[in-house]
């Protein structure tokens, strides 16, 4: 998907749905930041810096009582005291749109972005050392047709490429469909049944890698009370890997297993909490696939009109799904926050966080800690109603 067709195809769904509008709006954000973090490259080799980092953002948006459509454009400019290599402009853009009707639901997200590999390498190789710029690209058109008043049907697509501008990392593309059936039992309890087929395929610089991931999973939402609410998603995966070396040699490989994902959400006079325990397939641009298994927490609470914080933890479990290997990566953050809203539309964010990374292939424990300064700003930009 061109960067230009995208852009055009976005450009001419706003143009043909203009005689449709009932509310245009136009905002935008910027919130500056400096960041001081003892440890930029996750190595056993500690190099500190300060990044200053600003993220000029606009969103034009048309509502109307069965339609919205968005499109949110921008640039995230880094800068390093230290090591100006790693200086950065990296654009991007988001479309989103969704129409409803009585019983169908149609809904298409697009994206473009450039960023650095080091900012997604927690989720992918875990190499924070090497940079490299990834040009990300997603598309995913949704389907929803209500059959009666508690059951619903729903058809989905994805398909998304990452492009990097260095051999250290091998272009990937992942196609996706999937489909499902809802079930509202009660006003407390919903449920169904999900299936979906995924294809990962990776062109690394020594290998090259074609992997086909089924999966079958139930679905289950149950709201205790007015203040707990329990999501939870359990069922069977089976990869088939298919790999090819530089010099010709292919190799096959068969795995199965469980994928899940549950979560816990909970509001109370001493705070919002929610907390999430999953396991999933995540393709690497190192031709693997890894099964990450995560759980995260986080807690909020407004200490004042003016005043609020913010607690959040993860940790998360990487190893191979494509091959019997006793290579394993841990990683684990932790983020502490506060917030204080001058105005409505002004405030400023105080943060902390440490991160700490463990390889058992290269045996290695690494950890940094940062501190943040974020301004935050939001504009309210230009509404027009018609």
């Amino acid at each position: 998907m061109h960067k230009s067709l995208w852009v055009l195809v976005c450009a001419n769904i706003f143009t043909t749905s203009v005689a449709y509008s009932a509310e245009w709006s136009l905002t935008s954000t910027l919130n500056p930041s400096a960041k001081y973090d003892d440890n930029v490259f996750m190595s056993e080799n500690e190099q500190s810096s300060v990044q200053y980092s600003i993220t000029p953002t606009l969103t034009i948006k048309r509502a109307m009582e069965t339609n919205e459509v968005s499109l949110t454009a921008g640039y995230n400019v880094q800068r390093y005291t230290s090591f100006s290599r790693l200086d950065r402009q990296d654009p991007f853009v988001r479309f989103n749109s969704s129409l409803n009707t009585e019983r169908n639901q149609y809904g298409l997200a697009a994206s473009y972005s450039q960023s650095s590999s080091r900012s997604t390498a927690e989720e992918d190789t875990g190499d924070f050392t090497t940079e490299s710029t990834v040009t990300s690209e997603t598309i995913s058109p949704s389907y929803r047709y209500q059959l009666t008043e508690r059951d619903s049907i729903s058809l989905g697509g994805s398909y998304s490429t990452r492009t990097y501008s260095t051999t250290d990392f091998g272009d990937t593309e992942t196609k996706s469909v999937n489909t499902g059936w809802q079930r509202q039992f009660s006003e407390r309890l919903s449920g169904g049944l999900n299936l979906s087929v995924s294809n990962y395929q990776t062109d690394a610089l020594t290998l090259s890698s074609d992997d086909n991931n089924y999966n079958v999973s139930t679905t289950v939402t149950y709201k205790l009370s007015e203040l707990w609410q329990l999501n939870g998603s359990v069922g069977i995966r089976k990869l088939n890997s298919h790999r090819t070396d530089n010099f010709g040699v292919t190799e096959n490989n068969s795995s199965s297993g469980s994928a899940f994902d549950f979560s816990a959400n909970r509001t109370t006079e001493l705070g919002s909490l929610s907390m999430g325990l999953s396991r999933s397939l995540s393709p690497s641009s190192d031709g693997n696939v890894n099964e990450q298994d995560r759980i995260n927490a986080n807690w909020s609470k407004k200490l004042t009109e003016q005043l609020s914080t913010n607690l959040s933890a993860s940790y998360q479990q990487s190893t191979s799904a494509t091959a019997d290997s006793s290579s394993k990566r841990e990683n684990i953050n932790f983020s502490p926050s506060i917030k204080w809203q001058f105005e409505r539309n002004l405030g400023l964010n105080l943060a902390y966080n440490y991160r700490q990374q463990k390889q058992s292939i290269a045996n290695t424990n690494v950890s940094s800690n940062a501190v943040m300064m974020t301004l935050i700003y939001d504009w309210d930009g230009i509404r027009v109603s018609r």
